[in-house]
């Protein structure tokens, strides 16, 4: 328990002669207000205070007895515990790259914080963090110029960041920031700097200055007020060299005393200001009272020529009526104007009509001729498929026969060769036996014939040679056609593969799709929608496209419809002209077009057109859900007139047995998977056949997705057999070139060995000519030749029998290509036969449509004059309408003028207009000498008498303005000092106090008028007197007495932080030890306050308790990234 305070002794009352420092309502003298780091002029203190001095005494006594009186029970008690406060204090700092520090992190205490540790271990480092985080200025710290220099060496940014408590009803904005607000500053040595915000999960709400600035001024953390955040050097120099005028200075900062004072300086400036412009204000009043009262005398003068006034009224009146029956004339022939027109319009309307009619009969016309035209190019497609089958089986016949002629020719020569050898062989038993006869007594003659037969012989197979060159040319010519044939074969594998990967791309589509119909339209369809929807313009909405609204019952038919109906599923429908123009107009804008039909909304009845109930009609597959749609089809595509067939056959034999009632088109599906056939009635009543290749886009009308992907798998798989046999094809076309070009290897091989032979004969004659003088006999010679001859017959007879198989291959071979060829002059006379019936409709469809343009083109000139005249009938309606107006405006201003008068018969506007222009110079000579018109006077008058009553009214409400702002400043100016005087007077009563814990006595001396803050103290309780000035005082006694001062100058602050660097420097052991037990106490009296203390000194004369955290800093080592605090609260 605190001990009692001692009474003040009488001495003490004559050291605060001044009577400046009165306490009234102590305990609730602080202050919140925000340090504005605005720029202000120099602050005066000298005026708030000129009364302070002759204050009662006894009203001192009075102040100072009852605040003693309350801290006597406050401290007596000894049942008073400080609390946490639950926002607006400091939960934890942390640092990174900023100054010693590679990184730091301290977390703080609610309440009491001592940082210890030893010199140069970073301490400084935290509220230096503390101050440049929450938007401090660099110099306010003394501890660097600029950001860069706290920078740590080595490094090229730095980071801090400040935890805020925020919980509580008071927290700020809570649902945004949680439970604490986390406050980043990042800053680099290139000089670039900024904040950010965040919340307690990390989420950055802000990153503007503006906002942490708002947020320090609802917490009230008035980070660059000296006595809030006392640094190092600002402790230093506050300790013990303060004068008692930087006292003073800290204690009006530090209660924001200065700041009240400067704000009220300027509020008198702005007084004064608007005293002087009152001032000039009064002198204008009068100035404006004298020309109101020459304007209304100059009134009075020219209200004594009403009566020339009431003359000019009237013929102007007359003028303006004048002008209303000139105008009611011009509105009569306009109405008849549009009674002729109408006679015309009816004319034209008749005629275009006509026209009208006339183009619709010849465009009907041509579209049959158009479908007639259209039946026939189909008919040709099968024909053409035909006629390219025969062609193919032709060339494979072709190639064939190629192939059995070149293994003929082959046999030929091979058994030529045969026949050759055995006549070599023959040739050379005979010539053994003649030289055997020789050497037996032979003539010499016979050798020499001999060698003339070689030589005979030599030139026969140069004849050859010749011949064999002569047969490269035509196999080379039989190579070209197969490599021609196999490259014809290429390009039809190619078209397969592509349906086959169209195919794949569709079923791949369908799979991923699952029946959606967005994907078979252009991607910008939704938005095309979303804008017909929203347009509002339409007469009847657009409905579309058609393949939305219809859904296939019978999945079966998918492929054949959508092929059939074409762009039809694409088509929107409108019912009007102008409709059809808004919506290309939005196809055009989007880039989403597609075909426009115009129909209308008139009912179709299709029960007496349909055929017999028991034929399946396109119409009963589908399921319709727009009338509009449902007619169209109608009308185009004749749904309600098509049969469907699944058996081709049965189709066939019912079409052609009789002709069917109400029967247009049949459909039936072909082998091909996805393909079908069109069956319909010629124009000379017979069955006409289309072929339709399978549909290779997705779906676009709504059907049974699962069943449209097996049909899609089942075409895949025919698309891949047609695909396999076509590449079986072309490898056969391949193997044929291949043995063309074999065959041209082995002629260019028996080419070289006709050429070996050549040279063996030129050896032989050589040899006969050399034998002719050898007399050697070779034994056994004859048998071996015998042998030899034996074997060359058995080859040629085997050569023999292949040749006669191969003569009879050929000719069955040539036997096909004659039936094909025979077959193609049949199919290519059927086309002929189709190809000129196409051209004969051709040409009436040309002759048809000539005649469909030229009665369009009559029907638009019709239409060109009908708008032409309705063009004339609006003309002329805007004008009569303009006359309308013109007559009713005439009439309205006419009106405004005067009832309607009677003009006089001849009087026209202009001769109106010319009397009144001579009434009017008249009075306008007259005006000129008053210096205006009537009105002109009369309005001059108003507004000079206004501007009277303005001003008067404008000043007297400035004076009642000024006056409550003196009344105003007077009353803050009280208030003020009433504020200035509790204030100080808590800070003696709180110093007085503060040194008894010693036994001191002492007494605070504030002289506001000098600007002076000074303290006395007697550290000897025995001796009486005033007390010794501070510069009297030991080191520890006066860094105990400036503890005292500081702690009472906190105690009048309202800020929840308070900082203090190194407040222990000048004290000895015992006087720190009871500063610091001091500082522990009072801090417990300042209830919900957060204080961080910093001392190199150690904390071990500081009792354990809850409230109490020591953060001990060790010396930063290279590498280190955190700093462990063992025996952080004691």
């Amino acid at each position: 328990m605190a001990p009692m305070k001692r009474s003040r002794p009488a001495d003490d009352e004559e050291a605060d002669g001044s009577g400046e420092s009165e306490v009234v309502g102590i305990e609730t003298a602080r202050t919140n207000l925000r340090q504005d780091t605005r720029k202000k002029a120099r602050l005066s203190y000298e005026d708030s205070n000129n009364g302070a001095s002759e204050e009662s005494s006894d009203d001192e006594d009075m102040i100072e007895e009852q605040e003693t009186s309350f801290r006597t029970q406050q401290h007596g008690s000894g049942s008073l515990g400080n609390t946490p406060a639950d926002n607006g204090i400091l939960e934890s700092v942390s640092c990174s790259n900023f100054m010693c520090h590679s990184y730091l992190e301290v977390p703080l205490g609610p309440l009491i914080n001592f940082i210890i540790g030893h010199n140069g271990s970073g301490k400084s480092a935290i509220l230096t963090a503390i101050t440049i985080c929450l938007g401090g200025k660099a110099t306010a710290t003394n501890r660097g110029q600029s950001l860069k220099s706290f920078i740590k060496e080595g490094t090229e940014s730095a980071v801090l960041s400040v935890k805020i408590k925020n919980k509580g009803d008071s927290a700020y904005q809570s649902e945004v920031y949680g439970d604490s607000i986390v406050v980043e500053r990042h800053f680099t040595r290139s000089g670039t700097s900024n904040f950010k915000v965040k919340s307690v999960s990390g989420r950055l709400i802000s990153t503007r200055k503006a906002d942490l600035e708002e947020i320090c001024d609802y917490f009230a953390l008035q980070i660059d007020n000296p006595m809030n955040v006392l640094t190092q050097d600002m402790a230093r120099q506050f300790l013990s060299n303060s004068t008692p005028q930087d006292k003073y200075k800290f204690f009006m900062k530090g209660t924001q005393l200065e700041h009240l004072d400067g704000d009220y300086l300027q509020i008198e400036q702005s007084i004064d200001r608007i005293d002087q412009d009152l001032a000039k204000s009064l002198a204008d009043v009068g100035s404006y009272e004298e020309e109101a009262r020459k304007a209304k005398h100059t009134l009075t003068l020219s209200d004594k020529h009403d009566s020339l006034r009431e003359k000019i009224s009237i013929i102007g009146w007359q003028m303006a009526w004048a002008q209303v029956e000139e105008v009611e004339q011009s509105l009569a022939q306009a109405n008849y104007e549009l009674v002729e027109i109408a006679k015309h319009l009816v004319n034209a309307e008749q005629k275009t009509n006509q026209r009208a009619e006339v183009y619709e009969a010849e465009d009907l016309g041509l579209r049959d001729a158009h479908g007639a035209l259209q039946e026939l190019q189909d008919t040709i497609a099968p024909h053409n498929d035909k006629k390219v089958q025969a062609k193919e089986e032709s060339e494979v016949a072709k190639n064939k026969a190629m192939g059995l002629q070149a293994e003929q020719r082959k046999i030929k020569e091979t058994m030529k060769q045969a026949e050759k050898r055995v006549q070599r062989a023959e040739s050379d038993i005979a010539e053994e036996y003649r030289r055997l006869e020789e050497i037996n007594g032979g003539s010499h003659a016979r050798r020499l014939a001999e060698i003339d037969e070689k030589r005979s012989l030599l030139a026969e197979t140069r004849k050859r040679v010749d011949e064999h060159s002569n047969g490269l040319n035509t196999m080379e010519d039989e190579r070209r056609h197969a490599l021609q044939v196999l490259e014809r074969s290429k390009e039809p594998i190619l078209d397969k593969r592509q349906e086959v990967q169209k195919c794949e791309e569709r079923l791949n589509s369908l799979v991923k799709d699952k029946g959606k119909q967005e994907g078979a339209y252009n991607v910008n369809l939704p938005r095309l929608l979303r804008a017909i929807q929203e347009h509002g313009g339409f007469q009847q909405v657009p409905v579309g496209p058609i393949g939305y609204h219809v859904r296939l019952k019978k999945p079966f038919w998918s492929s054949i419809l959508e092929k059939s109906f074409g762009v039809t599923l694409n088509t929107f429908i409108v019912t009007s002209k102008p409709d059809q123009a808004k919506l290309t107009e939005l196809m055009d804008r989007l880039d989403c077009k597609y075909p426009i039909m115009i129909g209308n909304n008139g009912k179709i009845d299709t029960a007496n057109h349909e055929p017999d109930p028991q034929f399946e009609t396109v119409l009963k597959v589908l399921e319709i859900d727009e009338d509009l749609v449902r007619k169209q089809l109608v009308i185009n595509q004749a749904i309600e007139q098509t049969i469907l067939f699944e058996d081709r056959s049965e189709a066939v034999n019912m079409l052609t047995d009789t002709r069917l009632p109400n029967v247009r088109t049949c459909y039936t599906p072909n082998v091909k998977r996805g393909s079908g056939s069109r069956f319909s009635y010629g124009w000379g009543g017979g069955l006409a056949e289309n072929y339709l290749e399978p549909f290779s886009g997705p779906p676009r009308m709504k059907t049974d997705v699962e069943f449209q992907i097996n049909a899609c798998r089942g075409q895949l798989q025919h698309l891949r057999t047609e695909l396999n046999d076509l590449e079986r094809t072309l490898r056969e076309r391949q193997a044929n070139l291949k043995n063309h070009e074999q065959a041209i290897v082995r002629h260019k091989k028996e080419s070289r060995e006709l050429r070996v032979e050549i040279q063996r004969l030129d050896t032989d004659v050589e040899r006969l000519q050399d034998a002719v003088d050898r007399d050697s006999l070779e034994e056994g010679k004859l048998d071996a030749l015998k042998e030899g001859l034996e074997e060359a017959k058995e080859e040629l007879t085997t050569h023999q029998a292949s040749y006669g198989d191969s003569v009879v291959a050929v000719d069955e071979a040539r036997e096909a290509m004659k039936q094909l060829r025979d077959k193609m002059k049949v199919i290519d006379d059927e086309v002929a036969e189709v190809q000129a019936r196409i051209t004969k409709a051709e040409k009436k469809a040309m002759k048809l449509s000539e005649r469909r343009d030229a009665a369009l083109r009559d029907k638009n000139a019709a239409f060109a004059e009908l708008e032409k005249g309705q063009e004339s009938k609006d003309l002329v309606e805007k004008r009569r309408d303009g006359l309308a107006e013109t007559v009713n405006t005439f009439t309205e201003q006419a009106k405004m003028c005067h009832s309607r008068v009677a003009v006089e018969e001849g009087q026209t506007p202009a001769s109106l207009e010319q009397k009144l222009d001579k009434l009017q110079r008249d009075l306008a000579r007259w005006e000129e000498r008053l210096g205006g018109s009537r009105q002109e006077i009369a309005e001059a008058a108003s507004r000079k008498v206004r501007a009277f009553q303005e001003a008067k009214k404008q000043v007297e409400g400035v004076e009642r303005l000024a006056q409550l702002l003196k009344t105003t400043l007077v009353n803050r100016k009280e208030r003020w000092k009433l504020f200035q005087r509790a204030i100080t007077a808590r800070a003696r009563v709180q110093f007085m106090w503060m040194l008894s814990e010693r036994s001191f006595r002492g007494r605070l001396l504030a002289n506001h008028k000098e600007k002076k803050l000074d303290l006395v103290v007697e550290p000897d309780p025995t001796k009486v007197g005033k007390g010794r000035e501070a510069k009297t005082l030991s080191g520890g006694e006066k860094s105990f007495s400036t503890i005292c001062l500081l702690l009472s100058l906190w105690d009048a602050m309202g800020a929840p932080v308070r900082c203090l660097d190194e407040f222990d420097v000048f004290m000895d052991s015992v006087n720190r030890e009871v500063s610091m037990r001091k500082m522990i106490e009072a801090a417990r009296y300042s209830i919900g306050k957060q204080f961080v203390l910093i001392t190199p000194g150690s904390m071990g004369s500081v009792s354990s308790s809850p409230d109490v955290k020591i953060i001990k800093m060790k010396d930063p080592e290279r590498g280190q990234t955190s700093i462990t605090f063992p025996n952080q609260e004691l």
